[in-house]
């Protein structure tokens, strides 16, 4: 077995998730849509360890369908460090062809059209309540599935100020004689607006659904990356139910590619990791500030690739962001023992297994094994 390998076996041991948090649930009566909206919000495992640091927010639509595999998806592979850490919103809309269409249909009038005015409800009602109540960055990604697909691909295609992100499974695109897609043929460059990251996708899927599909894909062909900045995947083994699952997660790897710094065995120092994130921003158009699962996994490979020092410096910085993290905490005093500065980790191992108990952290048998091993070598 290789060095590699070794250090993957404890990364998986050490931060496999199971499932996510206990969701906390909000109530805000809209005066906008005219309704009482319940949302569901399932914070990071590592919102506690800091009181400073910001999150990017995921709207999931159909939150009552949606909700639970997206949050534990995200929980999952925030945790590697294949996407951002983020909070994660539920929410669900009592009138889907109400609020999920931007044009009104002859014979559903009063009962369709309503995608602008819901917009309104999740900027000016939703975004501030939650801004109240939690540490938000300004980074939104919005999913949506079938109707809601429609949703936010309308989203992604006319409201590049509000969202950053979108993810469209087995959008409706045939509502209203493909009318989005019209839309869509006509459409420039806003100015001074980066367009949405925006994955599409659809599932094995007869009739409208594939037809609008082909379409939106022969339009999207002929834009330019300046105005529609998108991918797409089609998942063949997959019905209109199934694949939200499987889209959910390959669309999160789609909006943040190149997100982790040392997906494979390569391994980076703090300076080059500060590098890579500074032109990571030019990419996304926004700063993503390293979060305790990237300095935990990125310190830990370089440990474990025989750059101690380099495992040293990120795992220390990692702490002083995120003073309150016992995976943090705990890694360091890991590495401080392979450097044989078994004081310093006995130190670190104490304050990992303190926070632990505090916290009631999933990880406290490993972090109270490892203290126990260092208690008995001090």
């Amino acid at each position: 077995m290789t060095i590699y390998l070794k250090a993957f076996s404890f990364l998986c041991v050490f931060l496999f998730c199971a499932s996510a948090q206990a969701a906390e649930t909000l109530r805000i009566d809209s005066k906008l849509i005219n309704e009482t909206v319940t949302a569901r919000v399932v914070l990071p495992e590592s919102y506690h360890h800091s009181d400073s640091f910001e999150y990017p927010v995921m709207l999931v639509m159909d939150g009552s369908t949606q909700f639970e595999h997206i949050a534990g998806n995200v929980n999952f592979l925030s945790t590697f460090s294949i996407v951002p850490e983020m909070i994660v919103v539920g929410v669900s809309a009592k009138s889907r062809i109400k609020h999920f269409t931007h044009t009104e249909l002859e014979g559903y009038e009063g009962r369709s059209g309503g995608a602008e005015l819901y917009t309104r409800f999740l900027k000016d009602e939703l975004l501030p309540k939650l801004k109240e109540q939690y540490r938000i960055s300004p980074y939104t990604l919005l999913t949506g599935h079938s109707l809601s697909g429609l949703y936010t691909s309308y989203l992604a295609t006319h409201h590049a100020g509000f969202i950053n992100a979108s993810i469209s499974v087995s959008p409706s695109l045939w509502w209203d004689d493909f009318a989005l897609i019209n839309d869509i043929k006509t459409a420039e460059q806003q100015a001074e607006k980066s367009p949405v990251r925006w994955f599409v996708s659809m599932a094995n899927e007869p009739n409208e659904m594939a037809d609008g599909y082909q379409r939106l894909m022969n339009v999207l062909a002929e834009k330019s990356e300046s105005v529609f900045d998108w991918e797409s995947q089609q998942f063949p083994e997959e019905t209109h139910d199934s694949t939200p699952l499987i889209a959910n997660v390959e669309g999160l790897k789609s909006i943040f590619r190149g997100y982790n710094a040392v997906p494979n065995i390569e391994i980076k120092s703090l300076e080059q990791l500060q590098a890579y994130y500074g032109n990571y921003q030019k990419t996304m158009g926004y700063k993503f500030p390293m979060s305790v699962h990237q300095y935990n996994v990125y310190g830990l490979k370089a440990a474990y690739e025989g750059k101690l020092e380099w495992g040293t410096e990120i795992l220390e910085k990692g702490v002083e962001v995120f003073g309150q993290s016992e995976i943090l905490w705990d890694s360091l005093a890991t590495v401080y023992s392979m450097n044989d500065d078994t004081e310093s980790a006995f130190q670190a191992s104490n304050k990992a297994l303190k926070l632990a108990r505090q916290h009631q952290s999933k990880y406290l048998s490993e972090i109270e094994a490892q203290n126990a091993d260092l208690n008995g070598c001090n």
